[in-house]
């Protein structure tokens, strides 16, 4: 605060006057509005006001991105329709309160009732300034209990001392005690005539119902990123702030529908550089540049994981956050499935125009199971991060698992012990030995159209119609499924092996209601009840054991036993993966 101008005495003297104006005289002078030409002042104390409270919306008009409440609520005063109680529900800086004031100048000007306030009566200035006794703003958030609304009930009987009517503004209301509500109930049911209630709040939801049913509801919208890019360009050529259409645009988009927000972004650009770019803007923000979300993208892509822990070591180089790094990540692989998706449509994605030509020339290079898959696990990843003590390895070991994994060599097993003399099975066994003899014979074939022994008890065929099945209740889910290492059928039980690599989407199919999703799907398919489990396993190609011979078991005579094809053994091949199998005769 600073005081400019003039003696201490004069400033008095001045104040005293120009009677009940001098306030309302004095901010003006101060920078919440042009002074006109002409206008002499002596001395004044002068304080910078924020943009968006000097550009806090006056009329109906001024009011962005509501037409719908607008419309309403004018037609309703035009018409003498008003009602005694409001419930403006919507995100934050949306204008909620703003128009409350609004509808309370409307109300109470000199001329009015009218949609169209003059905005120089003293009730009009009184609303603008905050000190007009018939306009009680209440803050629930701190006089949230039953004795603040207690208090409120009693003062409310009042007549208004100024204009027609008494309006209170509830900002916040959803944070009023269930107490509170039931006393503030009987009051909103059977008002004095004189009485105005309007209730703000974000959390609609948290308004008990008998409340909601006394008031007439409007729902605010999230301000559209055009609307605001356009406010803002027009606030900052009236404020004499340069600004680039880009900037603007991503001031906007980064307000998230606030315009309260946009205008406070614009202020800190500003005071950042005397001309506001993009750069300026991403340099403010912590937002990571579009080259570097586009670098990360292409190396992922091509399955470079040297490149992608380059590209992370560069961005904690320059002081970027994890978190917000990414969410940034998250938010380009978004616009490049919309780009994908939806081509020609750019007002769709979150880009400047000018880089939406290189987002969809990345956007046709990946394939769209692709993009689902690495959004997936990056949320997944995001939610991670939150509770991390080390961000980045968190992201680090979140990324590792996006790019496909190498292809593993493949494990030579050590020859199996030469197997007993295998003795001459009866003659009544030589169907048997053929019909065992022609299976193993298949195996290799089998294994080769299977995607080299990725399924058993299970075929491929099969295993793409439960995923058709899972794909309407989770897209993502299916998406995960196309990356398993094997599925083995024993029984009822459905044994899914992930690669380590992915052990993200081992830990997503683990989750109850993946499982009863595959479980119902593959129940279908197979005609019977199933269970599953999920595992992340190295999942390597394995060579063909010698077949095992059959050995003799029981008395001389009885017929030989396999014990390769027995259930029990091929479980503990499975398990143990064994190096040599030892044959035990009795």
């Amino acid at each position: 605060m600073q005081y400019c101008g003039g003696q201490t005495a004069r400033l008095g003297e001045y104040l005293y006057g120009v009677g009940s104006r001098g306030a309302a005289r004095l901010r003006r002078a101060a920078g919440e509005h042009d002074v006109p030409a002409g206008t002499s002042l002596e001395g004044f104390l002068v304080t910078y006001v924020s943009l968006y409270r000097r550009w806090r919306p006056q009329t109906f008009d001024d009011i962005i991105g509501q037409a719908h409440v607008v419309r309403t609520l004018r037609n309703a005063i035009s018409t003498g329709r008003t009602t005694h109680a409001y419930l403006f529900a919507g995100p934050r800086g949306t204008g909620k309160t703003s128009t409350a004031r609004v509808l309370a100048k409307a109300l109470n000007c000199a001329n009015g009732p009218t949609p169209d306030p003059c905005g120089e009566c003293v009730s009009c200035l009184g609303i603008r300034e905050g000190t007009a006794m018939d306009v009680i703003e209440v803050d629930a958030a701190s006089n949230r209990g039953i004795d603040e609304i207690r208090d409120l009930r009693e003062k409310v009987m009042y007549a208004p001392t100024q204009g027609r009517y008494k309006v209170y503004i509830i900002d916040e209301a959803h944070m009023l005690t269930p107490q509170a509500f039931n006393a503030l109930l009987k009051t909103l049911e059977e008002p004095p005539p004189h009485a105005v209630f309007v209730l703000a709040t974000t959390q609609a939801e948290s308004i008990i119902p008998t409340i909601q049913s006394r008031c007439q509801r409007f729902d605010f919208g999230r301000l559209t990123v055009s609307d605001l890019a356009a406010h803002v360009a027009r606030v900052a050529q009236a404020q004499s702030i340069s600004i680039d259409p880009d900037a603007a645009r991503l001031v906007a988009r980064r307000a998230d529908g606030s315009a309260r927000d946009a205008l406070g972004l614009l202020e800190q650009a500003s005071a950042w550089s005397p001309h506001v770019t993009v750069e300026s803007v991403l340099s403010l923000l912590g937002v990571s540049d579009f080259d570097i979300l586009t670098r990360f993208a292409a190396a992922l892509a091509d399955d470079q994981p040297g490149q992608v822990f380059q590209i992370i070591q560069e961005a904690v180089d320059s002081g970027a956050d994890m978190r917000q790094f990414l969410q940034d990540l998250i938010l380009h692989f978004r616009n490049m499935l919309v780009a994908k998706e939806c081509p020609g449509r750019p007002e769709l994605t979150d880009v400047p125009e000018a880089a939406y030509s290189a987002l969809t020339r990345q956007a046709a290079s990946l394939s769209r199971d692709h993009l689902i898959r690495v959004l997936g696990a990056l949320s997944e990843g995001e939610a991670q991060l939150r509770r991390s003590f080390n961000p980045r390895l968190a992201l680090e070991v979140t990324v590792a698992g996006l790019y496909a994994p190498p292809e593993q060599p493949t494990q030579e097993l050590q020859p199996a012990a030469p197997a007993p003399q295998q003795r001459q099975a009866p003659a009544a066994q030589p169907a048997r030995a053929a019909t065992r003899a022609a299976t193993r014979a298949a195996k290799p074939a089998a294994a080769e159209s299977e995607g080299g022994g990725r399924f058993s008890g299970i075929t491929e065929a099969q295993w793409q119609q439960a995923l058709a099945r899972i794909k309407p209740a989770s897209a993502l889910l299916e998406a995960f499924l196309k990356d398993v290492g094997s599925v083995r059928v024993e029984g009822d039980l459905v044994r899914i092996v992930f690669d380590p690599a992915w052990a993200v989407h081992a830990q997503k199919v683990s989750e109850p209601d993946s499982k009863r999703l595959i479980a119902q799907a593959l129940g279908e398919v197979l005609g019977r009840n199933v269970r599953c489990e999920s595992t992340a396993a190295r999942v390597e190609a394995r060579k063909e054991s010698p077949a095992l011979q059959p050995s003799a078991a029981g008395k001389s005579g009885s017929p030989g036993v396999d014990f390769a094809d027995m259930p029990e053994v091929q479980a503990a091949i499975e398990l143990f993966n064994p190096r040599e199998i030892k044959t035990i005769t009795d």
